[in-house]
């Protein structure tokens, strides 16, 4: 039975999940391997997909930015994280379901070992690219409100777990495995309501929970952010160079506008 199978990095998988991110921490800066830089066809295929390392200085985390990507009703969604280091080329981590050939992903059979954990490290061409682009997902990103401090944590806890499936791989759990319970770690949040939340089961909520114990704008409310964080294509297309700029200016003007 799937519920009892032994978690394996061993293949084969998909293409876009065929190696898996490592990182090596030198004192002030971080390393990432195999940092995923895949573009996609309408239709979700992959037609490209490389492969890149990129080292990265901590003090130069500028901010952390929150994406969530409703798939399907009512608000299941998917979460992940993106990390601006002001070098135009911001780092996307991704928690997913590792799939092998063949495979589809649905949320219930997220809940039954059928999937493998995976942290995919990417670009934003990339991880958000695919869902605006080819998925057609409702995708909402904006930034949160980190102390500097609390930022750095949350990256190096987020390449800290990343490192851990090296060795330790696990199976993909659609209730627990996201990037919001990660976030919501970093907050003042109740270790019951990160796992108890309604809210961040049907993770299109998400956003709520983060503006309830403080880690986005509270300057405006929920509904008016999520008009401001609401992209389109008409924001930027993930094939050109300036997409996170882009998409950025987009959030500013909106909610500026607000």
């Amino acid at each position: 039975m799937a519920l009892f199978r032994k978690p394996t990095n061993a293949g084969p998988w998909k293409d876009e999940y065929a190696r898996i991110a490592s990182v090596d921490f030198n004192n002030s800066s971080v390393t990432i391997k195999n940092l995923r830089r895949a573009r996609y066809a309408t239709n979700a295929a992959p037609i490209s997909i490389d492969w890149d390392d990129k080292e990265v200085e901590l003090d130069d985390l500028k901010q952390v930015w929150l994406g969530i990507s409703v798939f399907a009703k009512p608000q299941i969604a998917h979460t992940f994280l993106s990390f601006d280091f002001g070098d135009d080329d911001p780092i996307c981590i991704s928690i997913e379901a590792r799939q092998r050939p063949g495979q589809k992903y649905h949320p219930f059979t997220g809940l039954l070992n059928e999937y493998h954990i995976i942290n995919v490290i990417g670009d934003e061409l990339d991880i958000i690219g695919v869902r605006i682009y080819s998925k057609n997902n409702e995708v909402l990103f904006q930034p949160l409100t980190l102390t500097e401090d609390r930022a750095k944590r949350l990256f190096l806890d987020m390449m800290t777990r990343t490192n851990s499936l090296i060795d330790k791989p696990r199976h993909y759990n659609t209730l627990a495995s996201n990037c919001t319970i990660s976030l919501l770690e970093e907050t003042v949040l109740p270790w019951y309501r990160i796992y108890f939340d309604w809210r961040l089961v049907l993770a299109g909520y998400s956003d709520r929970v983060a503006h309830q114990y403080g880690v986005l704008n509270q300057g405006h409310s929920v509904e008016t952010l999520r008009k401001a964080a609401r992209l389109t294509t008409d924001d930027g297309l993930p094939h050109e160079p300036d997409f996170s700029k882009k998409i950025r200016e987009s959030y500013w003007r909106r909610i500026g506008q607000a």
